[in-house]
């Protein structure tokens, strides 16, 4: 591992901090921000300014939108923006969908549906889950019946994040019943305005709706719309989820985040002393310390294989199962300084550095599910990593 930086990459690390310092609307830290699950809107004002900076689609070439960053680039980027506590450009249009067409796309469908995310114009969901196919993504049934120059799709989608406001879905789809389950999948960008598509809300506790059921009766969805070739579409699944696997977890700012575990337990106490003399608390935060310096030095080690023009080595297929369970560790810890206070959600009678934590912990329980649970990294990591027999 290099811990020098070239002068260009510190003149870019420099530029983009000053940016995003200039740029970065003041709101994005107002402590009260969030309430009930609703989106802070100044986020929605962060990503125009990325936009129409063309920095929204980072990882993208300039042809499409896209600054046209090195990989190195990419990593210094997403660096300074955690630094600056911005929140990295990540979602179903600028990191999975996007990035697809870029490998498996045809011209007209890079051409057409590429521009207008990069500019946060058009906004897309994800068709994948089904009521009876989760896990087991392959036994999904929404089928796709060819009709001259189009398909008729009708079947259920549901854990459709996003669906209330997007433009458009990509989904798989049951094109073929007659082999293995995995064979009979392709994959449709069908348009969320066609006649016959429904989504109705799935109520969470806080009364916000993050999530949809996406209904889709006799849908009619032009030929032109499948992407790659007809039954193909389970190598695409697999491409696109190794794309979000990329960016799980990578807009958590975890010294950030260790500071305010650090002044959670200062300012709680437990039996009249603060959380934070414990001798037990003090090691379980000084081993989670130790754990974010290990996943720093492992960014470390991709960036000097990528500024030496390698490709990053095993510990990029270890990335997404350490970081978020890491994630998840350090937000228990910060709910276990809290004590009785960490049943509160969206209390602004909490400090500052408490009021999301709560919300904050539930949502880094999915972090080791979505894009691929935990437990199937690691049985990747066995047989793709470490060799190991079936």
């Amino acid at each position: 591992m290099d811990m020098r930086e070239s002068a260009e990459s510190k003149e870019f690390r420099s530029g983009v901090r000053e940016w995003v310092l200039a740029n970065l609307p003041p709101e994005v830290h107002e402590p009260y921000a969030y309430k009930g699950g609703e989106e802070n809107p100044a986020i929605e004002r962060w990503f125009d300014r990325l936009a129409k900076k063309q920095w929204l689609a980072f990882r993208w070439p300039k042809q499409y939108g896209g600054p046209g960053f090195s990989q190195a680039e990419q990593v210094v980027f997403v660096d300074e923006l955690v630094n600056c506590g911005a929140r990295v450009p990540r979602g179903f249009g600028v990191s999975m969908v996007g990035p697809l067409l870029l490998q498996f796309g045809a011209d007209w469908q890079k051409e057409r549906y590429l521009p207008p995310i990069a500019r946060n114009e058009e906004r897309w969901c994800q068709g994948y889950s089904e009521p009876n196919a989760g896990s087991d993504l392959a036994s999904l049934q929404m089928r796709a019946e060819a009709d001259g120059e189009d398909f008729i799709v009708t079947g259920q989608k549901t854990w459709t994040s996003r669906a209330g406001s997007a433009n458009w879905i990509f989904a798989l789809v049951r094109t073929d019943r007659s082999g293995r389950k995995q064979k009979g999948i392709s994959f449709l960008l069908i348009d969320m305005k066609s006649p016959g598509v429904s989504v109705r809300p799935i109520r969470q506790i806080d009364g916000g709706a993050s999530f949809f059921e996406t209904f889709l009766d006799n849908v009619r969805v032009p030929r032109k719309n499948l992407v790659g070739k007809i039954n193909e579409g389970w190598s695409m699944a697999k491409a696109l989820l190794g794309h979000e696997r990329i960016t799980s977890g990578t807009d958590v700012n975890l010294p950030g985040l260790i500071h305010a575990i650090r002044t959670l337990a200062r300012d709680y106490q437990r039996q009249g002393h603060p959380v934070l003399v414990e001798a037990a608390f003090r090691d379980r935060l000084a081993a989670l310390e130790m754990d974010v310096d290990c996943l720093r030095y492992t960014r470390y080690r991709m960036m000097t294989a990528l500024l030496q023009g390698k490709a990053p080595g095993p510990e990029a297929s270890i990335f997404k199962v350490f970081q978020t369970e890491l994630c998840q560790r350090l937000h228990d810890l910060a709910l276990d300084a809290m004590g009785p206070d960490a049943a509160a959600w969206y209390d602004t009678r909490l400090s500052p550095e408490g009021y999301e934590m709560p919300m904050a912990m539930t949502m880094t329980r999915a972090m080791s599910i979505y894009a691929g649970s935990n437990e199937i990294q690691r049985n990747i990591i066995a047989k793709r990593v470490l060799d190991l027999p079936d």
